[in-house]
């Protein structure tokens, strides 16, 4: 049944280790467990049954018995001879046909062969005569006619050929088998001409499945049983390409242009089809359209609603292209050309936009071999709705970090519970073991919240290597090794610093669809010592996130309908460029995406030089020390809003902001720019995605929309777009604003990103549900509906210079602090902790000890103030500090600022003058006649005089409450 060996199925494996002779299994038990379990590398049962596919081998033994023995038994009405074959379900249907009484004979039932009668020959009228004598007339014999010129002459049948197909054969005069041999008369000699056309034919069936062989020889060198197997292989897989739907991977390029490699999960198997992706691009001519013109005519919106006179598409070969460029470049200057579109699209990223992660073949496609090419136009895009994507396939995950001439490789094999590190050392010193890697990534998966089987513990293996080719040849060994035993759709996940080397030396990752992971940059900084622990428990903490990595990348692929190989690295400017671009097609839109961020107008570049001073983001900056609570709020979707409510801005300013100031013909017109309604659109769609369905990646690019509209990495990166919006934005921003000031809040700092407000409360209770009440007052307005004000920080005391020089008293009732130990002094056992945050950059500049100085009476300058304050509210309200709340009367209140502000100036004249003036003596004290050196601060070397310029420092910041700021002049001067 099996022959001599036993194939096992190990691609790229010699004859030697992909067969076991049969003879093995008639020696001793004990000699033939041990040789089949060394050759099939297995340690479970080594019966033949669980070697081979022993189903497969029923099934075809069981069909061969039907086809020599059953059926035939049931067609003549005997019972079924081998009860374990059950008759197949539509020969059930065929026997009752054949003996259905009713069902109408077929001509050739009717005329069946009969025996001959020597010197005797009937004609059909004879037939008639049956009826009248009651004796069985003899059988006529079917006399056939020639035609030849008209006429016909009569010829027997025993000299004619029998049936249709020698009919058609005796037609072909090159027919070398072709002989009028009546088998009647001589069957030996018919028979032996039957034989040498079955040959004949068989030989011609071969010839196909031959050439496929030397094509597959030719790529790849395979040996002649390998391509036995193969082409086997390719034959049953050329019907599934055309029936089951396509689960694209990835799609890779090949040296030759236009060509690309797709890997595919097909019903189940993976393959690596070739893909022919045509160059197509747009020609927007002036001169009529003639017959010679190189495309068809269409009807397509330019960018920047430029005028389409007769636009032109034109489909070639990706290499035509390359060689017509030039031609290209020269049809520019002519001046009937308008313009030429889309030339600058990457191929495989128009491929992504026409047939997305799930595709299907055209029913009109023919039927090839998996190494034909297949063309971009025969596939057809699917919805991951009505065909899931890649919801059973593996992976295996290599991490690869290195410094100089040491690093470390740790492959992850999920399926096959292992997980091997293999360390590149120079040195003896070696550091890992297998119960800290195994301790490590036990660790790293319970704080993931990783699924970890009961009873499938993962035992790492070490070993190390001198030099990064033995670790490679290490590698190569170990995927070798999964690859031969695990035959199904696998994915290999890399995250490495340099992957395109890593990919080209350990060549059998070219048999696997490989995805890069983006690395970081800072793992590759290895220390003097320690670093194998390091670098190990690193690895150990990737290998327990990969799976997490691969579900959440298959996630985003469903729902972005991108193969999970052909993801940029930031996947969310690419994932919203993919949104956009298939939207302006679908509304017939051009699209003008480039290579350098500037958008491709038709080859021509039209971009304002004003624009980069133009487009300035607006900041509201309010200097002073507000003593009562302030709230930092952070502003989400600010961008998102402006473009849905444009319209609304556009009508309130008269149309201004929908035209460019240097135009003023489509003033209150958008068609100037058609691509900002589908705009529009899109982000509607990711709102009602991220609402109605909880959808994370929809809300991930709506939080990112405004860093795609405005960085040149985006494929459709467009200045133009982002100046409309930036007005709408601006009208938008200041309209909130003033909202916010009409509700009672003042304002103390204003941008894009965030508001920083004075509640005007002494408690942080009064001060949150001031700002709950605020907040839910600005959600009711219909133009601020999709902004989201959230508060991120709230402060007890604030003292504001700028963005990047401030101080203040966290809100916290309880916390840690860092800063606190500098009031050791005072009486504070019954006060909270308080954390004081100093954020200030021109202390920078300062001399180190200067600088500390400097941070120490600006932080008492904020906490004095604050604590008196909270005891003198404790002292009038009689309760504990930590529950105080002052009296709101606005006599109580102006009489509790003023002792406020009179204990401060107390303090101005009595302790920070006297501070400040002993700091400088030891200053002038301790540079007297020494040069300082470079203490590591930006300003050091630069100074000539610390203690002058720690004053002026101090007096600008001092200086910043108003209601002391004469104090401080004086007290400086």
């Amino acid at each position: 049944m099996f022959g001599r060996l036993i194939s096992l199925w190990l691609m790229g494996s010699p004859v030697s280790e992909r067969a076991v002779p049969v003879a093995i299994f008639e020696t001793e038990p004990e000699i033939m467990k041990f040789y089949v379990r060394k050759w099939c590398k297995i340690s479970s049962d080594v019966g033949i049954r669980s070697i081979v596919d022993w189903s497969y081998y029923k099934q075809r033994l069981s069909s061969t018995i039907q086809k020599i023995i059953t059926i035939p038994a049931a067609m003549q009405k005997i019972s079924n001879p081998v009860p374990r074959v059950v008759h197949p379900d539509w020969l059930h249907k065929k026997v009752l046909e054949k003996e259905d009484k009713f069902r109408q004979k077929k001509l050739v039932d009717i005329f069946s062969p009969a025996i001959k009668e020597k010197n005797i020959e009937k004609d059909i009228e004879d037939l008639l005569s049956i009826g009248k004598t009651g004796k069985v007339q003899p059988k006529p014999i079917v006399l056939s006619h020639k035609a030849s010129r008209g006429n016909s002459q009569p010829e027997n049948t025993s000299c004619m050929p029998h049936g249709p197909r020698e009919i058609l054969v005796s037609l072909n005069k090159n027919d070398k088998f072709v002989e009028n041999i009546n088998r009647d008369v001589n069957y030996q000699g018919w028979l032996d001409m039957k034989k040498r056309k079955w040959k004949y034919t068989r030989e011609q069936r071969k010839r196909p499945r031959l050439d496929n062989m030397k094509q597959i020889r030719s790529l790849d060198g395979r040996n002649d049983q390998d391509i036995l197997g193969i082409s086997s292989l390719f034959k049953r897989h050329e019907s599934v390409l055309l029936k089951s739907y396509w689960q694209i991977i990835q799609l890779l390029p090949c040296a030759q242009p236009g060509i690309y490699y797709a890997w595919i999960v097909v019903d189940g198997i993976m393959l690596k089809i070739p893909l022919t992706i045509q160059r197509v691009f747009y020609l927007n001519s002036r001169a009529p359209i003639t017959e010679e013109s190189p495309g068809r005519l269409v009807n397509k919106i330019l960018p920047r609603g430029k005028p389409c006179f007769n636009l032109i598409e034109v489909i070639i070969d990706e290499i035509q292209f390359i060689n017509e460029s030039r031609k290209l470049a020269v049809l520019l200057s002519d001046p009937e050309v308008e313009g030429i579109y889309e030339t600058k699209v990457p191929l495989n990223y128009n491929a992504i936009l026409e047939i997305g992660c799930v595709c299907k073949a055209d029913k009109a496609a023919k039927l090839r071999n998996i190494t034909e090419k297949w063309s971009l136009r025969e596939l057809h895009m699917k919805t991951t709705t009505e065909c899931p994507y890649l919801q059973d396939v593996s992976y295996f995950y290599l991490y690869h970090s290195f410094s100089d001439a040491r690093g470390v490789y740790v492959v992850h094999f999920p399926l096959s519970n292992s997980i091997s590190v293999t360390v590149v050392n120079p040195f003896q010193n070696k550091e890992l073991s297998v119960s800290l890697l195994d301790k490590q990534f036990h660790e790293a998966c319970q704080s993931l919240s990783a699924d970890l089987s009961i009873g499938s513990r993962v035992v790492p293996k070490v070993e190390y290597v001198r030099s990064f080719g033995n670790a490679e040849k290490v590698l190569q060994r170990l995927f070798v090794e999964y690859r031969d035993q695990h035959s199904g759709p696998t994915i290999c996940l890399i995250e490495s610093p340099n992957f395109p080397a890593l990919k080209s030396s350990i060549h059998v990752l070219n048999d696997f669809p490989c995805i890069s992971i983006p690395c970081n940059v800072r793992d590759g900084n290895y220390q003097v010592l320690g670093w194998q622990t390091t670098v190990g428990k690193i690895g150990m903490q990737r290998c327990a996130a990969s799976s997490q990595w691969l579900r959440e990348r298959i996630l985003l692929s469903r729902y972005a309908h991108v193969p999970v190989g052909n993801f940029e690295n930031d996947w969310l400017l690419f994932t919203i460029d993919a949104f956009f671009s298939r939207d302006l097609r679908d509304h017939k839109q051009i699209l003008w995406i480039s290579d350098n961020g500037t958008p491709d107008l038709g080859g021509f570049v039209e971009e304002d030089v004003s624009f980069i001073d133009e487009v300035v983001n607006p900041v509201l900056v309010y200097p002073g020390a507000y003593r009562k609570i302030t709230i930092e709020l952070k502003i989400h979707h600010l961008a998102v809003n402006a473009l849905l409510k444009s319209s609304h801005i556009n009508e309130m300013e008269g149309g201004v902001l929908s035209g460019f100031e240097t135009d003023t013909t489509h003033v209150g017109n958008e068609s100037f720019l058609p691509a900002f309604s589908v705009l529009k659109q899109l982000i509607g769609r990711c709102i009602s995605d991220a609402v109605t369905s909880g959808n994370a990646f929809a809300d991930a690019i709506l939080q990112h929309f405004y860093r795609w509209l405005c960085s040149p990495m985006s494929y459709l990166h467009d200045p133009s777009l982002h100046r409309v919006l930036h007005k709408v934005m601006k009208k938008v921003f200041s309209l909130l604003l003033m909202e916010m000031r009409k509700l009672g809040a003042v304002v103390i700092f204003a941008s894009f990103s965030k508001i920083i407000i004075d509640t005007g409360k002494s408690d942080l209770a009064s001060a949150s549900v001031y700002c709950d009440s605020v907040l839910k007052t600005l959600q009711t307005r219909d133009l601020f509906e999709w902004i989201e004000l959230e508060p991120f920080q709230y402060w007890h005391s604030l003292l504001f210079m700028d963005q990047y020089n401030f101080g203040g008293i966290q809100g916290k009732s309880i916390g840690s602090t860092k800063d606190s130990s500098l009031f050791q002094n005072e009486n504070t056992e019954d006060e909270p902790q308080v954390e004081i945050i100093p954020s200030w950059i021109i202390a920078e500049y300062l001399p180190q000890d200067i600088k500390d100085h400097f941070i120490f009476i600006v932080s008492e300058f904020l906490y004095i103030p604050w604590k008196f304050s909270r005891q003198q509210a404790a002292n009038r309200s009689g309760k504990n500090v930590d529950n105080c709340t002052p009296s709101i009367t606005v006599a109580t209140a102006e009489s509790f600022e003023a002792s406020v502000i009179e204990f401060l100036r107390d303090q101005i004249s009595n302790y920070f003058t006297e501070k400040l003036l002993k700091i400088v003596r030891d200053t002038l004290h301790h540079s007297k006649g020494h040069n300082r050196q470079d203490d590591g601060s930006i300003g050091s070397g630069r100074i000539k005089d610390p203690s002058l310029e720690f004053i002026k420092h101090i007096c600008a910041v001092l200086s910043l409450d108003k209601n002391i700021q004469h104090d401080i002049l004086v007290c400086c001067l």
